[in-house]
């Protein structure tokens, strides 16, 4: 007789049963059943399926869906389809969640949020206009009479209008913008694009007034970029770049050495996006090939692929290291940085809108320096120095910069030589009057302001057989021009607009100019300087800002100073003065023609040497010149020992710790000292050491707590196995070379751990025993079942972050993860027990560390009562985590006798101090409850 079929019932009740218990594998068995036959509920679907996502079970959850999806038939199928995409999104299968989304969307064309996510997904495909089409639908679908409505359509008009911008859609995007603001005005960074949008436009007043946000409100939401536009104050400047996002955020930990490397040649690091179509990169292109490499090493890094202008692979053949950080985050991009040991990183671009200062603020270099892109202050800490020369930045400047300005000699604005500027067309093949005075400025439009405007206009009233020649992106900016030429009384026709061409044929046309016009306050420095190097003089009005002093650097470099104006008068007089003096403007085309190759504005290879001689002066760390010096051995796994310290360490102690450590006899060792605390004493107890030891590293990362200092070092640390010596420890001169003889002899090991010998303050040997009598090789399971089972302690004495040597491939960013979870009391236990994982522990009685136990803390607070009850706490969470993943702990029986015995000692413990807890954290109080909830869930249910 053949069993019946359990009923669609019974299991579903199995199912919520096992989703409970986070007992996955159980669950999902069961859910696959009740898809096969149709029966399993969509809410079950979902939720179990974004379980399962959750714990890396993606492909397994995608397959219940198909299943479901092919089995079940409801009217919810779309929404099905809609979870996969977001799934399949999750786990970056980008294709496949297109898909998934598109299904959703043939059944349902009104569902939003399934067509909100596909221009998301889109967006990051970088399929443009495709996105910009599904916000366009999307937001036609939006009812927005409705009032719950509101966060779709800001949603949608604001990547509507990034979008449009991406693609210089510009009044498309502007318009986005504004509806946004009308919808919700407190957000900054909209009004910020919103304000960068009218600029690039010419659309003045550019913070015109919109509901809600007063003029005020506009100019305090400007961007650092923007603000070079719109104010030539540099206290203004400063404060806009105060309230960049990038300084409004905590500063992370910074990663690099503060103290810098001993390297054979200093490494010079260069962060563009992308080398190619943007001004920093073809002010630098020739830089990166004229470096002398007996004492530089070049590197670069860049994020974007797109090349539009073939300069990429010029630049890539001069750099020594070319390194994408495209698809990076900023702390991903800084740990590669960090991991090259760049010595200096030079940022050409700042705040500017092609920068990613994120990357910069993880300081990945002990030096980092800001340069071309964004000509003002960044106000990053992160960020040291600001190249200048004396004319962009005077004295009476540095107040408002938070750099310290590293001075160039002659002009801190670099320029390629290689540049060809061929034969000069026809006037009228560029749309020119043959007898007009032709005045230019092709700068881009966001530089154009409406008093700038309104002085050009006034010099063509002034010369009346003149015209202003411009380079504009589009028509809508062209009509914005006229019609503010017309309301300064000056035809139209008179401005003549040229358009985008590539380099060489900009240059060859720019000779048909007879003046080049600056603009003011922020001045068109690569502008200006082709203009120079096509021999057409440049006009400035150098204002107060280093934004403003651009032309007049470049001027005063190549020998022109009298084209250096101090006043809006004096500058109008100028350019009238030289449209009616023919022969004064030809003399001085004439000394320019001969000062281009004869004045230092042009002599790059000059420039890089002045710019090499400031970097061997402000680089950290000892060039070590000496080839011949003792190198480690190669050929051995680089194992790094990690201090971290902070102000209760005594720095004595951490003398001692720092010696054992570089006395280890292990052919190939790094040592990091983070230190966290305050005051200069740790470091100068060890400055002799530092100077003498290149192995030896030592970095501020003040304010962390011991953990997160510990994780700081781990950061810092290039080693592929994973020391801890914590200031105190004494290290036998074998320790490394004793614990790595497993590795390297057994690939089985996954984790080995010695014994550490507690003393007295003396010295003395204080009582304790190893926990095992013999060198031995334990399985893996074994092991994590001790010290999941432990009562004693053993557990925790034997898995000190001190006691183990790590595999970094096993740490992770962190110590004290297992499964996804934090463990901070217990940190040791947990990274064992991700280590162990189908591998042998080695363990070594013998004592090769001491140390001073520390005094144990008075529990007679809140915050003690909660440092008290927080390792009960996370053995509660190791049983929970080790057992329903079925990593440990099979037994069930036994798991719950365990599990019982620990709720009763957190309970034990909640009760003796519950006065304590009353007056502490409520969520802590609230975590504890629902840690006890948990485990009597887990003990009441049915197996």
């Amino acid at each position: 007789m053949t069993a019946s079929r359990p009923s669609d019932e019974s299991q579903l009740q199995e199912l919520n049963r096992a989703i409970a218990a986070n007992e996955l594998s159980q669950a999902a068995t069961v859910a696959f059943v009740l898809a096969r036959r149709g029966a399993l509920p969509i809410m079950q679907l979902i939720g179990l399926a974004g379980l399962m996502g959750h714990a890396g079970q993606t492909q397994r959850a995608a397959e219940l869906y198909h299943l479901w999806l092919h089995c079940t038939e409801s009217p919810l199928l779309f929404a099905a389809w809609y979870n996969l995409g977001v799934l399949q999104i999750q786990a970056d299968e980008q294709q496949e969640a297109e898909q998934s989304l598109r299904a959703a969307l043939a059944i349902k064309p009104d569902f939003i949020d399934a067509r909100m996510t596909l221009g998301t997904l889109q967006e990051r495909l970088r399929q443009h206009e495709a996105a910009l089409a599904t916000w366009r639908a999307a937001l036609a679908q939006i009812d927005p009479d409705h009032p719950a409505s509101r966060p779709q359509q800001i949603q949608a008009l604001n990547s509507v209008a990034r979008v449009a911008a991406l693609r210089k859609h510009y009044p498309e995007a502007e318009d986005a913008c504004a509806r946004s603001l009308l919808l919700d005005p407190k957000q900054p960074e909209i009004v910020a694009q919103w304000i960068s949008l009218r600029q690039q436009q010419c659309a003045w007043p550019i913070c015109a007034p919109l509901p809600g946000l007063a003029e005020a409100d506009l100019d305090h939401s400007a961007s650092a970029a923007s603000m070079l536009c719109i104010s030539d104050d540099p206290a203004g400047q400063l404060a806009t770049a105060t309230r960049h996002p990038v300084n409004r955020a905590a500063p992370p930990a910074p990663l690099a050495d503060e103290q810098g490397y001993l390297h054979r040649k200093l490494r010079i690091g260069y962060l563009s996006a992308d080398f190619s179509d943007h001004a920093a990169a073809r002010l630098t292109a020739e830089l990166y090939g004229l470096h002398q490499r007996a004492q530089f090493e070049i590197y670069g890094f860049s994020w974007n692929e797109e090349d539009r202008s073939g300069l990429r692979a010029r630049i890539a053949l001069q750099l020594d290291h070319h390194i994408r950080l495209t698809v990076m985050s900023d702390l991903q991009a800084a740990q590669t940085i960090r991991a090259h040991e760049i010595d200096i990183l030079v940022d050409l671009h700042g705040l500017g809108a092609d920068g990613r200062p994120g990357i910069l603020a993880h300081r990945p270099a002990p030096v980092q320096i800001a340069w071309l892109g964004h000509p003002g202050t960044s106000a990053m800490p992160a960020v040291d120095y600001l190249l200048a020369d004396s004319f962009v930045a005077p004295p009476a400047l540095t107040p408002s910069l938070t750099e310290q300005p590293l001075y160039l000699p002659d002009c801190v604005q670099i320029h390629d030589r290689r540049r060809a500027v061929g034969p000069a067309p026809t006037r009228a093949s560029c749309g020119l009057p043959d007898a007009a005075f032709v005045f230019c400025s092709f700068n881009s439009a966001r530089k154009l302001t409406p008093a700038q405007f309104a002085a050009w206009m006034r010099i063509l009233r002034r010369v009346p057989d003149s015209v202003l020649w411009l380079c504009t992106d589009t028509e809508p900016v062209r009509d914005n021009l006229r019609v503010a030429a017309l309301r300064h009384g000056i035809a139209s026709e008179r401005l003549v607009f040229a358009p985008r061409t590539p380099h060489s044929a900009y240059l060859a046309r720019l000779q048909l100019a007879d003046l080049c016009l600056d603009t003011l306050p922020l001045s068109g420095g690569e502008a200006a300087a082709d203009a120079l190097w096509a021999g057409v003089p440049v006009l400035t009005h150098a204002g107060h800002s280093y934004a403003a002093r651009l032309g007049g650097s470049l001027l005063h470099a190549i020998g022109l100073p009298e084209l250096v104006t101090r006043s809006a008068r004096a500058y109008e007089d100028k350019a009238v003065r030289l449209a009616g003096k023919p022969q004064e403007l030809a003399r001085l085309r004439r000394r320019l023609a001969k000062n281009r190759d004869r004045t230092p504005l042009f002599d790059t290879p000059a420039l890089v040497r002045h710019l090499e001689q400031l970097y061997l002066q402000v680089a950290r760390g000892t060039l070590q010149r000496d080839a011949a010096a003792s190198q480690p051995d190669v050929s051995l796994p680089l194992v790094s020992i990690l201090i971290p310290t902070g102000d209760l360490d005594n720095p004595e102690q951490l003398d001692r710790t720092v010696r054992s450590a570089l006395e280890q006899h292990y052919g190939r060792c790094e040592i990091i000292v983070s230190d966290s605390g305050t005051g200069d004493s740790r470091r100068r107890k060890l400055a002799k050491l530092l100077a003498a030891h290149p192995q030896l590293r030592y970095n501020r990362a003040p304010a962390l707590n011991p953990e997160d200092n510990l994780d700081h070092c781990l950061t810092l640390a290039l080693g592929d196995y994973i020391a801890v010596a914590p200031p105190g420890d004494v290290l036998h001169a074998d320790k490394l070379s004793r614990m790595m003889h497993f590795y390297q002899t057994y690939p089985g090991i996954g984790l080995v751990a010695c014994w550490r010998q507690p003393v007295g303050a003396d010295g003395t040997p204080l009582p304790g025993a190893p926990l095992l009598p013999t060198e031995t090789a334990v399985v893996g399971a074994s092991l994590a079942n001790v010290l999941l089972t432990s009562e004693s302690g053993a557990g925790g004495v034997l898995c000190q972050p001190a006691s183990l040597l790590l595999r970094r491939t096993e740490l992770g960013a962190s110590f004290g993860h297992y499964q996804g979870r934090r463990y901070r009391h217990l940190a040791g236990v947990a990274t064992a027990l991700a280590a162990l994982a189908g591998r042998e522990c080695a363990y070594l009685p013998a004592p090769l560390s001491t140390f001073q136990p520390p005094l144990p803390a008075a529990a007679d607070s809140a915050s003690a009562v909660q440092e008290l009850l927080a390792p009960a706490l996370e053995r509660l969470y190791l049983l929970y985590e080790a057992h329903t993943r079925q990593h440990f702990l099979t037994d069930s029986v036994k798991f719950k006798a365990l599990l019982a015995s620990r709720l009763n000692v957190l309970s034990a413990l909640v009760q003796q101090h519950y006065r304590a807890l009353a007056e502490g954290d409520p969520q802590h109080n609230e975590a504890i409850q629902q840690a006890l909830r948990q485990g009597y869930q887990m003990l009441l249910a049915s197996h």
